[in-house]
Parts: C-alpha cells; structure tokens; sequence
C-alpha cells in the first residue's frame, strides 16, 4: 500500500506551515480562497494551519503548491519555488505511489 500521509516519510509539520503561511501571504490569499483555489474542503487549509490536521496527504500538498503557483515540493522546502511549465505538468500527471516515491527520493537528497 502506497504511503499517502507525510508524517510517514519524516514529515516535518510546523516548517510546513510556516512555508504555507508565507507563501499565502505573498500571495495574498486567506485559508477559504487557498482551499478553494485547490479544489479542498472549505476548511482544509484552516484546519492544516490550526493543527487538526497532522500530516497532509500528498495529494493535498500538491494541490496547495498548484495553487499557490509553487514547485512541487516547495512547501516541504525543496528547491526554488518555481519551476518550468514543462517539469509541473509532468509532475502532475504521476500517480500517487510515484508522488510518494519521487517526495522521499527528493527528501534523501536534501540530507547529503
């Protein structure tokens, strides 16, 4: 079964959010138009940042940095914030197991 929750590769919560809210502010975005934009429940970008939320399934981190017009990975710290249109698309269309692969791979480069 693939791993869909962060926490399950070393996920690291606060830094999360505190990207989450800087880029909300550069964009000048609240938590229901964040939400929206993404394509969540109403609630979910409040809930990450309020914490009843504790690990964000993949899919839910990728749908945040599409609408905040981020990187994949951007809001887990990776890299620039932007990439080309031709690496996000492709991004896009993997499968979650692929997104889950891809996140730890990313993750254990960060470390060396």
């Amino acid at each position: 079964m693939p791993r869909e929750h962060l926490e399950q590769a070393g996920f690291d919560m606060d830094a999360f959010r505190k990207r989450l809210a800087h880029y909300m502010a550069q964009e000048g975005m609240n938590p229901a138009k964040l939400s929206k934009r993404a394509g969540l429940n109403a609630r979910a970008v409040t809930d990450i940042q309020q914490g009843r939320i504790k690990s964000p399934r993949v899919q839910t981190v990728m749908a945040l940095e599409n609408a905040l017009g981020l990187s994949p990975g951007a809001l887990l710290g990776f890299g620039p914030a932007t990439v080309s249109a031709e690496l996000q698309e492709l991004l896009h269309e993997l499968d979650e197991a692929t997104q889950q692969q891809l996140l730890v791979t990313l993750r254990s480069l960060r470390k060396t």
